[in-house]
């Protein structure tokens, strides 16, 4: 120490003759005596820096700020270092809390840099800035880092760093202690830091150590994601991966580290932002990395534990068992081969019960279930009890036990559950995204039969409300799910303007989940979680007494994807012309808020002050609200909206007409038992075509039930009211328009009925103008490979061709997607008699059969046809609701109504080839020539075909129409 101190002194003095280079050999030397030497650090850094040099200067520097970091002199001296060095942003900082600190040279530099500094905390600012990002915990976002982090050796020979050196592992080194102060701190500026330190490693890194190099700063992008939330960190971090990979050679030691951190940031986009494809390179490179020999087994059991993690994300995503199998399989022998005393050991047990209770959920396997709730036990009793990672452990079992209690119906195991569960939930701290799935799982547990003699009362169900309102950790689909479920209970037990509260609150969240740059079937899986969502808000203000409330939140709420393909739902069509720097960052903080982050209240902060500074510009002043009544007034125009909901506990239906108030109508004679019952049975008797008079007594119910007290709602009338059937949930699979007794007055003479997903949808349609020529396109297949055969499409469609010889008919192998898509271009009326398919578990992949191949779903709805018509959709099903999207209306129905078509007709079910043509030539003959006339047309139609078939509903019933 003495030695150590006396070479310090001398150096001082040398350093303050201007003897520079002597005074670092001498304060070198000193330096590595005691190197935790503040004193010692900062001279030798600034020895070195009045020497020129600059790379040897920021070792010295860096220690010195980070022993002490209020250094003033030392922060100035290290943000001119990385100025140099080619790290401006970080420079900044350093030289912004110099100044703060007080060093007297660091404003004058800033005014240089067209900056200052914030006087509350010390981060840069710009001079008359509104506020501090820092002071409002807004992350900076940091650039791409592929030309920082391009090796400094192939840098262009007047770049002078090409020609430096840097001490990387010590630097590095620096960087490992920042994050490890992170952990323990929790100061995000360490995570800057580091990344500062480790990108100038892995730029100024030997060819043989810049893989190694490369994978750690990736490593640590994906950390600052975590802390964060911005998606551009895990673009950073996949990035500096595959650099590494492409620099490492295929028998290098460091291989398999990189392919499994590679595949570890893939699966964080995945989990971020739910793009399929992300998930699929997570999967193939944790396989790569499983198939390259390593010589540590631990390594090689933490890949293959993180490719079980998301085999079953991708399981969840897809649904194919097999992944859920593969991630069991992947998982057991890392939780055999895991020692007790591991500390992943307990965590490595409850991964593996998540997915045995998949398993048993998709299967029903009892040896599943008795697996998952073993694991289970084990888990939680490994995890000390303060432990951060008890809560979800215990949420997991409380899972699994619940599972059990409705399997065998034991009340001990519901007891158990609910115990866990509760447990889990008092130590959850607010803001925790484990908050809203353990209370979604809560209410759950209440709501199962036998659950309600546990019902919590009012004052714990306003405690839970207040917990997930806190909990801005969770992403909003989970708030949402969280706040379905809530507000289910508070409804159940009588709590009508809690439950409306907790449901308006859910399903305001709808509109912070994005949807553009995802895929049509990334959007579908998000969307279906929240089935009931909206039926069950529409119920509680029903309950309330407030049927404008409850159609205002359910056109909210529902035919998201839709109305964002039309531009209707956000409003960000005006918001782009209007206000184009707040649409973007609107759209980037909405992207930001999908991912689950520590940082989700800062987030949901940031979203709920733009919303308001967005709703103080004239023009947007209800932008994201609910419509008003006159907007809703307005689709409705010529007739009366029918909206029928039948929700857990009550069913409702709610007129809208053009002038007065929303009228209610109670649906007492509906339960939510007999529409799921029903539902099962319509779908199978229309789909299997059975004539055995399941469907009349289908369409008897659905006239009892909902039809006749909404038609005793209406004056008498001579002639059929124009309505328009907006049915939500499961209501949404039903033909309202064709209920009735045979041989009685049904729906059919009381209603001309249209269709519409929404409201808003609809009155876009009624804005659209007519066309007055009228272009006719038919498509016809007779035969479509692997598929059966249509005779009856051939004969339909040259039927209509000798009525209507506008275009020549594209038939079989003329039929192709690219000749249909251009023909369409032209075309105001078009008629297509061949197969479609529907896709029931991803609705987006259903299409039209053409001669080369489905015309999908996404495809048509990306047309754009300013004096489409109409479009007559002779083919199976393409009016169908799918059971988990029935909220979307995602068909080929809707498709076509955002491609332009005023007016669509289409089949809830499979038609019958020869029934179809016989359908579609009637309607032709009954139409007077304007598309405006498809309705009623549709409706003679119907009419006439009853009368030929009194015995086969299933076949008159299928056919509807959408549009105005």
């Amino acid at each position: 120490m003495a030695r150590s101190e006396e070479l310090f002194e001398q150096g001082k003095n040398l350093f303050l003759r201007g003897q520079y280079a002597r005074a670092e050999q001498l304060l070198a030397t000193a330096a590595e005596l005691t190197p935790t030497s503040v004193g010692c650090q900062f001279m030798l850094g600034a020895s070195r820096m009045n020497s020129d040099d600059v790379a040897g200067a920021l070792y010295p520097l860096a220690l010195c700020v980070y022993f002490e970091p209020d250094h003033a002199s030392a922060r100035f001296a290290l943000g001119v270092a990385l100025r140099h060095l080619g790290q401006p942003e970080q420079a900044n900082v350093h030289i912004a809390y110099a100044a703060y600190l007080g060093n007297p040279q660091a404003p004058a530099m800033l005014t240089q840099l067209g900056l200052a500094h914030c006087t509350d905390c010390g981060g840069p600012v710009t001079p008359n800035a509104a506020g501090c990002d820092t002071c409002a915990a807004t992350p900076r976002s940091i650039s791409s880092p592929r030309r920082r982090t391009w090796s400094w050796a192939h840098l262009r020979a007047d770049d002078f760093r090409s020609r430096l050196s840097l001490p990387g592992e010590q630097v590095a080194q620096i960087a490992r202690g920042h994050l490890t102060r992170y952990d323990l701190e929790g100061d995000p500026r360490n995570i800057d830091d580091a990344l500062t330190y480790l990108e100038l490693a892995a730029a100024a890194a030997p060819d043989a150590e810049r893989p190694l190099r490369l994978t750690e700063l990736g490593s640590a992008y994906r950390r600052r994601f975590a802390c964060h939330g911005l998606p551009a960190d895990l673009d950073h971090a996949i990035d500096c991966h595959e650099q590494a990979l492409d620099r490492a050679g295929a028998d290098a030691d460091e291989r398999v580290m990189i392919l499994a951190n590679l595949g570890v940031a893939y699966g964080a986009r995945y989990e971020f932002g739910a793009v399929a494809a992300d998930l699929e390179r997570a999967i193939q490179f944790l396989e790569r990395a499983m198939a390259t020999p390593t010589q540590d087994p631990d390594q090689r059991l933490a890949v293959m534990a993180n490719a079980g993690q998301f085999y079953r994300h991708r399981f969840q995503a897809g649904n194919d068992p097999a992944d859920l199998d593969r991630s069991i399989e992947l998982q057991i022998p890392v939780v055999d081969g895991t020692p007790p005393d591991h500390p992943r050991y307990a965590g490595r047990m409850a991964n593996l019960t998540v997915a045995y209770t998949s398993r048993y959920e998709k299967d029903g396997r009892p040896a599943d279930l008795d697996r998952a709730l073993d694991l289970a036990d084990r888990a939680v009793a490994a995890t000390p009890g303060d432990s951060p990672a008890l809560p979800i452990r215990l949420f997991n079992r409380g899972g699994a036990r619940l599972h059990r209690y409705l399997a065998h119906r034991e009340s001990s195991e519901l007891d158990r559950a609910i115990s866990d569960l509760r447990q889990a939930l008092d130590a959850t701290s607010d803001g925790n995204p484990l908050v809203a799935a353990v209370l979604a799982q809560l209410a759950k547990a209440r709501l199962v039969p036998g659950g309600n003699s546990r019902a919590p009362d009012r004052r714990t169900l306003e405690a839970w409300g207040a917990r997930l309102e806190s909990a801005s950790g969770a992403s909003p689909s989970e708030r949402a799910l969280a706040g379905r479920n809530l507000g289910t209970l508070a409804h159940a037990g009588g709590q009508y303007d809690l439950a409306a509260r907790i449901l308006d609150a859910a399903i305001e969240l709808m509109p912070a989940v994005p949807l553009r740059g995802t895929s049509w079937t990334d959007r579908e899986r998000r969307f279906g979680e929240h089935r009931g969502l909206v039926s069950q808000a529409f119920a509680a203000h029903c309950a309330l007494g407030d049927p404008l409330r409850a159609v205002q939140q359910a056109e909210l709420g529902r035919g998201m994807q839709l109305a964002t393909v039309l531009d209707a739902h956000d409003d960000l069509t005006d918001l782009d012309r209007e206000l184009p720097q707040m649409a973007r960052a609107f759209r980037q903080v909405r992207k930001e808020l999908a991912g689950s982050s520590a940082t989700q209240s800062v987030l949901w902060d940031r979203y709920g002050d733009l919303v308001a500074r967005i709703r103080e510009h004239p023009g947007f002043t209800r932008f994201l609200m609910t419509p008003r009544v006159e907007e809703l007034r307005r689709a409705a125009a010529g007739g009366t909206v029918v909206v029928v909901n039948c929700g857990r506990n009550r069913a409702d239906a709610i007129l809208i007409r053009p002038e007065g108030d929303p009228q209610h109508v109670p649906l007492p004679g509906l339960s939510s038992s007999d529409v799921e019952a029903q539902a099962e049975s319509m779908v199978g008797s229309a789909h299997t075509g059975r004539g055995d008079g399941t469907m009349a007594d289908r369409l008897a119910w659905l006239w009892d039930t909902v039809v006749q007290p909404v038609r005793e709602a209406f004056p008498s009338h001579d002639t059929p009211h124009r309505v328009w059937w907006l049915p939500i949930g499961l209501l949404g699979l039903f033909p309202l328009h064709a209920a009735g007794h045979p041989d009685r007055p049904g729906a059919l003479d009381a209603f001309v009925s249209s269709y519409t997903p929404t409201l808003r949808i609809l009155t876009h349609a009624h804005r659209r103008h007519s066309a007055a020529a009228r272009r006719q396109l038919t498509v016809a297949l007779s035969s479509t490979s692997g598929l059966p055969g249509l005779p009856g499409a051939l004969a339909e469609a040259l039927d209509l061709h000798r009525r209507h010889p506008d275009e020549p008919p594209l038939l079989n192998q003329d039929a192709t997607t690219g000749r249909v898509a251009a023909a369409l271009s032209t075309a105001t009326w078009a008629h297509f008699a061949c197969h479609a398919l529907a896709d029931y578990s991803a609705p987006s992949n259903g299409g039209l059969c053409l001669s080369d191949g489905m015309f999908t779903i996404p495809e048509i709805s990306r047309l754009a046809l300013p004096d489409a018509q109409l479009a007559y959709l002779s083919a199976c099903s393409t009016g169908y609701r799918n059971l988990e999207h029935v909220d979307e209306s995602l068909n080929l129905a809707s498709a076509f109504q955002l491609a332009g078509f005023r007016h669509v007709i289409a089949s809830l079910w499979p038609l019958n080839d020869r029934f179809g043509a016989v359908a579609s030539r009637t309607f032709y003959v009954k139409l007077s020539g304007t598309a405006d006339d498809a309705p009623r047309a549709l409706h003679w139609t119907a009419l006439e075909l009853r009368r030929q078939y009194p015995d086969r509903p299933d076949l008159w019933a299928s056919l509807i129409h959408s549009g105005p």
